[in-house]
C-alpha cells in the first residue's frame, strides 16, 4: 500500500512539473514576443533620437547664419531710415526735381 501511495505521488509530482513546464513554455513565448516588440520600438526610439541629435548639432551653424541675416536686414533698415530723415530733411521743390 505505501509503494502505491508512493507511485501515485511521483505521479501528481510529474502531472504538476508538466503543467508547469507547459506554462513556462507560454510564458517564455509570450516573453519573447514582447521583447522583440521592445526591441523593434527601441531601434524607433535610437534612430529619432539620433536624428534629434543631429539637428541639435546643427542649431548652432543655423544660428549663426539667421542672427548674420537679421545684423545684415537691420543694417539696411537703419540705412533707409538715415536716408528718409536726409529726404524729409530737403525742402519740396528739390524732391519734385
Amino acid at each position: 500500500m505505501q509503494v502505491k501511495h508512493a507511485a501515485n505521488e511521483k505521479h501528481k509530482s510529474i502531472g504538476v512539473r508538466q503543467s508547469s513546464m507547459d506554462e513556462l513554455k507560454q510564458k517564455i513565448s509570450d516573453l519573447s514576443v514582447r521583447r522583440e516588440a521592445l526591441l523593434a520600438e527601441l531601434k524607433q526610439v535610437e534612430e529619432a533620437l539620433t536624428q534629434a541629435q543631429q539637428e541639435e548639432s546643427q542649431l548652432p551653424e543655423v544660428l549663426k547664419i539667421l542672427q548674420q541675416e537679421r545684423d545684415t536686414q537691420g543694417r539696411k533698415a537703419l540705412y533707409m531710415r538715415k536716408k528718409l530723415k536726409q529726404l524729409k530733411a530737403l525742402p519740396m521743390k528739390i524732391i519734385k526735381k
